[in-house]
């Protein structure tokens, strides 16, 4: 059986008791029924997990205690900063799930041209911590320990001017490089991915790209969804230079 994963950002001493917010009680003991004295797992999001035990403290309420702690090695070798162009509904919640499952290090929701998206002040903040929750969640689901951060939505031309030469992939069905034309050398530094929303990236900003040091690379003949992007060049980055590489070992 699959042990329930919390994510409590505090100190995993053992022998600490720590108690479960509001929400994640109600998961635990509503959603999940689990019992009084169930074991679990918890993490603080950078890097150390720890086994614990589940306490009812009422009936909508609930502690766990530290047993034992571990900082196991869950994360990629491979760094990747995906720049996302904020797209529409759940269609970035998919990608941004999705690009935690697989392992990336960090988020950057971007403002593009294309983008219908009207969002500002404290909407705005709240997009974002809503995006930053799917984050933890997808951390909980997948066993990763370290929970990437989904900074702050800006243009993408502020992200432009304020980033230092970028090393880098831009997405466009008219590249004509591929993912097999690239250096593996690209692997030995973050590695950034900017994606466009729905409609795409417009050639003004695939060649904005490119002069900041990205290449522009295609997927192949089909167009993809903005957020089937996303998780197929993680995947495909995973398995050229990152953790899909290295064999599972039997247990």
């Amino acid at each position: 059986m699959r042990i329930p994963r919390f994510y409590l950002p505090a100190d995993l001493t053992a022998g600490r008791t720590l108690s479960l917010d509001k929400d994640q009680a109600h998961y635990a003991l509503t959603v999940l029924r689990l019992k009084h004295d169930r074991p679990v797992e918890v993490f603080d999001g950078r890097g150390t997990c720890a086994q614990a035990t589940l306490l009812h403290t009422s009936r909508r309420t609930a502690d766990v205690v530290i047993e034992s702690t571990a900082s196991p090695v869950t994360e990629s070798p491979l760094e990747t900063v995906l720049l996302q162009g904020i797209s529409k509904g759940d269609r970035m919640d998919y990608s941004i799930q999705k690009a935690v499952e697989l392992g990336v290090t960090r988020i950057q929701p971007l403002f593009t041209e294309r983008c219908d998206v009207k969002l500002s002040g404290d909407k705005l903040d709240k997009k974002r911590r809503q995006w930053q929750d799917i984050a933890i969640n997808a951390c909980e689901q997948s066993n990763r320990n370290v929970v990437p951060e989904i900074t702050q939505p800006e243009t993408y031309q502020a992200w432009l001017k304020a980033a230092n030469a970028p090393s880098g992939l831009v997405l466009s069905p008219t590249a004509e490089h591929s993912l097999t034309t690239l250096n593996p050398s690209l692997a030995e530094s973050p590695i950034h991915l900017f994606i466009g929303p729905e409609g795409g990236l417009t050639d003004d900003e695939v060649d904005l790209a490119v002069d900041a040091g990205l290449t522009a690379i295609q997927l192949g003949p089909r167009i993809l969804r903005t957020e089937t992007a996303a998780p197929v060049i993680l995947a495909a980055l995973q398995t050229l230079w990152g953790d899909f590489t290295t064999p599972m070992t039997a247990s």
